[in-house]
């Protein structure tokens, strides 16, 4: 890593910082703090710049990862606090921050196993929820995520936190029409499971040994009726009549954890 000493907020680099946590350059990605860019690298993640303080250099666990950014084959910056806390999306940054490729994941990658069971977020809106439903489903050992067209970025800096690196290894298709993600469940032999408040099968009595894509529908809307007259069976957790609906990675989390019981958490 080639390291440079900026101390002014007006060079390009910062701007590009900013830019990039903006969501302008659409391949690219802003990570921060200790926690995710040690995921990323452990990921192998392609890094194009990493931008760290002093302060990195202030405990065991930051001096060993600034060995191993030493290692990387990426532009670095050693920035003052100041501007590490205007390039930040936090009021108090740990003192590193990278930008990073997003990883490349495509349709063929989604199935990876002879059981395949897929997580489809369906133009779900709170990155903290697909963070957590990103992190139930690799825990539970599924093959992957799909998105679909209108689901916030998965990628953001607020969903990665909360998916606390398993985005970096769980492979996440992004952004597919409902047609394209039916058509690929045809062509993939996956059964399209939809969820319900009410109706359905309780979710402990479905059988959950099959070829499946379980879609998590928005948290306002649920589900489009495209997918609804697609899928082959509905699902439901039942709950107390005082109470209306359960937060979806919450739902999310109970159904893939029935899922990985039938299955016999059997992880990849």
């Amino acid at each position: 890593m080639l390291i440079d000493k900026i101390t002014s907020r007006q060079n390009p680099l910062i701007k590009r910082f900013r830019d990039v946590r903006q969501n302008q350059e659409r391949h690219l990605i802003l990570i921060e703090g200790i926690r995710l860019v040690e995921e990323a690298i452990k990921a192998q993640l392609h890094f194009e710049v990493v931008a760290y303080t002093d302060r990195l250099h202030s405990t065991e666990r930051g001096q060993k990862l600034y060995n191993q950014l030493l290692n990387l084959s990426c532009r670095g910056a050693l920035v003052t606090e100041s501007i590490m806390t205007a390039m930040s999306d936090v009021n108090s940054p740990q003192g590193v921050a990278a930008i990073t490729h997003i990883p490349y994941a495509t349709i063929e990658d989604a199935i990876n196993k002879p059981l395949p069971l897929v997580i489809v977020a369906h133009q779900l809106q709170d990155p903290g929820n697909i963070g957590t439903i990103i992190r139930t489903a690799q825990a539970i050992g599924a093959d992957s995520l799909i998105t679909t067209l209108g689901t916030v970025n998965p990628f953001n800096l607020k969903a990665l936190r909360a998916s606390m690196g398993a985005a970096f290894r769980l492979p996440i298709i992004l952004n597919l029409k409902s047609q394209q993600l039916v058509e690929f469940c045809q062509t993939s032999g996956l059964q399209i499971i939809t969820t319900s408040i009410t109706s359905g099968k309780e979710y402990t009595s479905f059988n959950w040994k099959a070829p499946l894509a379980l879609i998590l529908g928005s948290e306002a809307s649920g589900v489009d009726l495209f997918l609804e007259k697609a899928s082959k069976e509905s699902v439901f957790i039942p709950m107390s009549k005082s109470v209306e609906s359960l937060n979806v990675a919450t739902a999310g989390a109970v159904l893939l954890y029935e899922a990985a019981r039938q299955r016999g958490f059997i992880f990849s």
